[in-house]
């Protein structure tokens, strides 16, 4: 009788510890204030304007006028959002900041990194690539798992879908 009344509280514990979390599949995000709004705006019209395919738009906020090769996606924005199985987070670093979008487009796993840097005290888009690590101190393993776990004071996550796992 004794060990089921164990078994039966431990049970109702970790029950009551998994509904204290506030994402949606389980993991904490950091929700904290951001560092800088306008750059987290920017980055946010920036991967709209990808996906519409409004390399104008794009440009416009690059450094010097830069022209970025614009990856092409088969899904539009609101469709990943609607599948439910995306993650937009930011890594914070001294003078720049690493925006990562991973998501699925039409079944494959796709990931897209928005590096912003200031010049001349405005935000500017200075890298659009595939997510990796080039300038920052750490592994793409530890900013990846960082983001996917939402910790971290120089870490934010935006949005997680409900459906999100690790890509």
């Amino acid at each position: 009788m004794r060990k089921s009344l164990l078994i039966l509280l431990f049970s109702c514990m970790l029950l009551g510890l998994s509904a204290c979390s506030t994402a949606p599949n389980g993991l904490n995000d950091n929700k904290s204030a951001s560092p800088d709004k306008a750059a987290d705006e920017l980055a946010t019209q920036t991967i709209e304007a990808i996906f519409n395919k409004d390399a104008v738009s794009v440009q416009k906020n690059s450094v010097a006028n830069q022209k970025f090769d614009l990856p092409t996606y088969k899904s539009s924005y609101q469709e990943v959002q609607k599948e439910n199985d995306y993650l937009y987070g930011a890594y914070y670093q001294k003078d720049k900041i690493y925006y990562l979008f991973t998501f699925i487009d039409k079944e494959k796993p796709e990931k897209l990194e928005l590096t912003l840097q200031k010049v001349d005290n405005t935000w500017q888009l200075v890298a659009l690539t595939p997510w990796h690590t080039k300038g920052t101190n750490l592994t793409e393993k530890e900013i990846y798992n960082k983001i996917g776990k939402g910790t971290g004071d120089d870490i934010r996550i935006f949005e997680r879908g409900a459906n999100f796992m690790r890509i």
